[in-house]
């Protein structure tokens, strides 16, 4: 039953990717379910972490970020292929989930620019220190990893927390308290050579996710090992720009893998 229901959730994903462009209704997504519309919507929620509506406005934005890099269209054009009838409301929501205007996007070549990222936070009772380690599919290499805290199981906008780890390995992240989050991590590019932009190896992307809930101040919270698998069908898309540590992009810098983080 669960490969039954999973199937159901794709084909209405499938749905949503071959008409990015309509408006689409939650009658005509339950109906590639075959399910009621109540129904559909509760196990698409418990199936991607997410709304529908919510999925379709985040795919709809990825395929913005790979239009702005594969083709030479402009920003209007891109919009309206996309479903934005508004190019200022679709370039004000890109520029909220992704981080960069579509022309910064296009411009930096889907990379958040580099840069040391702001002051480390000043330790207060309003802060609390997670622990864990990331792990990597058998038989794949070392890979740099993103792992970042969100309020929401979509990585958009600016993370509360983030760092760069060597996976397979530990990492560590100093948090806000927060009412709600959410710990995702993904691999990053291989190489940052001349012609290559962000999502030239994202059929190769590692993600990993948990909710984590209310974060309250408290001791250090020592969490399960974050298993990464290649994107499945089911995974939400990440929208925030890609990060880069300093290294891999300002030859000459004394920082590490872990000192930078996107704007």
């Amino acid at each position: 039953m669960r490969d039954e229901t999973e199937q159901a959730i794709v084909r209405a994903i499938d749905v949503m990717q071959n008409r990015l462009g309509e408006p689409l209704s939650l009658d005509t997504l339950a109906e590639a379910a075959m399910f009621s519309k109540f129904h559909f919507s509760r196990l698409f929620l418990r199936a991607t972490g997410v709304p529908p509506g919510r999925f379709l406005s985040a795919l709809r934005l990825e395929k913005a970020k790979e239009l702005l890099l594969s083709t030479d269209w402009n920003v209007v054009d891109i919009g309206t292929a996309v479903g934005y009838n508004s190019v200022g409301t679709f370039s004000t929501r890109f520029s909220r989930s992704v981080g960069l205007s579509p022309t910064n996007y296009r411009r930096f070549r889907g990379f958040a620019p580099c840069h040391r990222g702001p002051e480390p936070l000043v330790r207060s009772a309003r802060q609390r220190r997670i622990r864990s380690t990331v792990s990597l599919p058998p038989g794949e290499k070392r890979r740099a990893v993103f792992v970042g805290l969100f309020p929401s199981p979509i990585p958009e906008g600016r993370p509360l927390a983030g760092t760069f780890v060597a996976a397979p390995g530990p990492y560590e992240l100093t948090v806000p308290a927060t009412p709600e989050s959410h710990l995702t991590a993904f691999s990053l590019p291989a190489g940052t050579a001349a012609g290559l932009h962000a999502l030239s190896q994202k059929d190769a992307r590692l993600m990993g996710g948990r909710r984590l809930g209310a974060l309250e101040p408290g001791p250090t919270l020592c969490l399960p090992d974050l298993p990464l698998s290649f994107r499945s069908r089911l995974d939400v898309p990440v929208l925030m720009a890609t990060p880069r540590p300093l290294t891999l992009v300002c030859p000459g810098t004394n920082a590490g893998l872990a000192e930078a983080v996107p704007v």
